[in-house]
């Protein structure tokens, strides 16, 4: 049995395989980061070989097309990595062979790899944030600008129908309405986009049991709860399940006073459907012991 470690970079890779008295029989610093190089190296050793990569870079491409090929491949979690084996000399043959030597003594620290379906989904939603991120980022910008003219804004929505006309008539001097105009326009444009990747999020959510749960709380929208769902499905068990939905409820940071006080017998009889040993009156709104993080 072999095990090769893969340290990865953009423009290449360095291997590392180790047998299992720990004889190192291969060591290449600079190998193409491409896959057919590497599928080649290995197809050349007598004995089966595992693959171990760091979270890290192009890991999920290189994963899955390993995997496809047939190798055992498993991904390490980086920082667990660098905590057990910290060294002040630190190069890539060192870090490619800490991989191997890791794998070879069974004390590599994995993470859960999710599947290519889950990993799609995950970029949905991050890439619907990006979009809201730069859209709060040009409200406020906006914002700013009145700020600094000391104006303040009549409306409740500056940027409703009524705002947008109070910002079209109000003197402002001309870079500064620039400014506005240009945001505007780059807020019109972001609301589209986000408006798309609503619809998207909402599909995907709705075959989800997990999301529906929290459909009833205000603010917990199905792309809160969508990225949540797709581990749920994977890797954890139905308590696990409801108590990260527990959290979820009791924690959002859109719930009101109101809805907080709802996560109580109401979302216990709701979490029944899912568990029922934690629908009970008895029952916390903090997840057990050793259940994984929201």
């Amino acid at each position: 049995m072999y095990y090769a470690g893969l340290d990865l970079h953009k423009r290449y890779f360095t291997l590392c395989v180790l047998t299992g008295d720990g004889q190192v029989v291969l060591d290449h610093r600079r190998l193409p980061a491409d896959l057919e190089p590497l599928q080649s190296l290995l197809r050349e050793l007598d004995a089966p070989v595992t693959v171990t990569v760091e979270a890290t870079l192009q890991w999920a491409w290189l994963h899955d097309r390993l995997t496809r090929a047939g190798f055992p491949v498993c991904v390490a979690h980086p920082q667990q990595v660098k905590l057990i084996t910290h060294a002040r000399c630190k190069t890539d043959p060192i870090d490619a062979r800490k991989l191997a030597e890791l794998t070879r003594a069974n004390l590599l620290p994995t993470i859960w790899v999710p599947t290519p379906e889950v990993r799609a989904w995950r970029q949905l939603v991050r890439s619907r944030a990006s979009l809201v991120r730069l859209r709060t980022r040009a409200k406020n910008r906006i914002h700013g600008c009145l700020a600094a003219e000391n104006l303040g804004v009549p409306s409740t929505d500056l940027f409703g129908r009524s705002g947008r006309a109070w910002l079209g008539t109000v003197p402002l001097p001309q870079a500064v309405r620039r400014e506005i105009q240009v945001q505007l326009a780059l807020i019109t444009t972001l609301d589209e986009q986000i408006t798309g990747f609503d619809g998207e999020v909402k599909r995907l959510a709705a075959r989800q049991p997990a999301a529906r749960v929290l459909q009833p709380f205000r603010g917990s929208a199905l792309r809160s709860a969508g990225p949540l769902g797709g581990d749920w499905d994977e890797r954890g068990s139905p308590r696990a399940t409801s108590s990260r939905l527990m959290r979820a409820g009791a924690e959002h940071p859109q719930l009101g006073r109101q809805d907080r006080a709802r996560v109580g017998q109401p979302c216990r009889q709701r979490l029944a459907q899912v568990d029922p040993d934690r629908s009970g009156p008895d029952a916390q709104t903090s997840p057990r012991p050793g259940a994984l993080p929201l």
